[in-house]
């Protein structure tokens, strides 16, 4: 899938648990926090690659950032793992223990949010053709569906994911905003 893909998506299930874990409670830093870890969680995976999204996300830095990791690192193999994930969780746990108690933060939230929005992105990249090796360094790629039926598997970036996958997907996260209106209102504004 491509950055796009995933970052939708990872924000809309990112969202989806916010608004299933939290109180209806005023909490805009939560939700900003949210968000911000939603869409870093969703790309995060990707950093293997030096013209990913996620270094975009990065101003000035991110490119260059990029191009050094880039050689040190294959795509699609340590981060999209058990290890990686593993490794990815460990990272947002200790950002989000740093953060100061008055910023008001659900830090438990924000760390399910951020690792659920990691594992989007696996479970994205499980359906496309080149599948992912969760259980890296063995050489086996997971994909769903399983062969013999892999023929039926994603092209990244092709007419599909394009035309049916991101629309349904913007949609859906649109659908949830709407019908989740009035919990966000409580948690936007006081």
């Amino acid at each position: 899938m491509t950055g796009k893909t995933h970052q939708i998506f990872g924000i809309g299930v990112g969202l989806a648990i916010f608004l299933n874990l939290a109180e209806p409670t005023y909490s805009p830093a939560t939700l900003a926090a949210v968000l911000v870890f939603s869409s870093l969680g969703s790309l995060l995976p990707d950093l293997d690659k030096a013209s990913a999204e996620f270094w975009h996300s990065f101003p000035v830095v991110g490119h260059s950032a990029g191009k050094i990791v880039d050689p040190f690192i294959s795509h699609r193999n340590i981060t999209h793992s058990v290890i990686g994930t593993a490794l990815a969780a460990a990272l947002f746990y200790f950002i989000l223990e740093s953060f100061p108690d008055y910023w008001g933060v659900n830090t438990t939230v924000v760390f399910i949010v951020s690792v659920a929005s990691y594992l989007s992105h696996l479970l994205a990249d499980s359906f496309t053709v080149e599948g992912i090796p969760l259980f890296w360094p063995a050489k086996w790629k997971f994909g769903i569906p399983p062969k013999p039926f892999d023929g039926l598997r994603i092209v990244t970036g092709k007419w599909f994911e394009n035309l049916i996958i991101f629309p349904i997907i913007n949609i859906t996260l649109l659908l949830l905003v709407i019908n989740s209106w009035p919990t966000i209102k409580i948690i936007l504004f006081k």
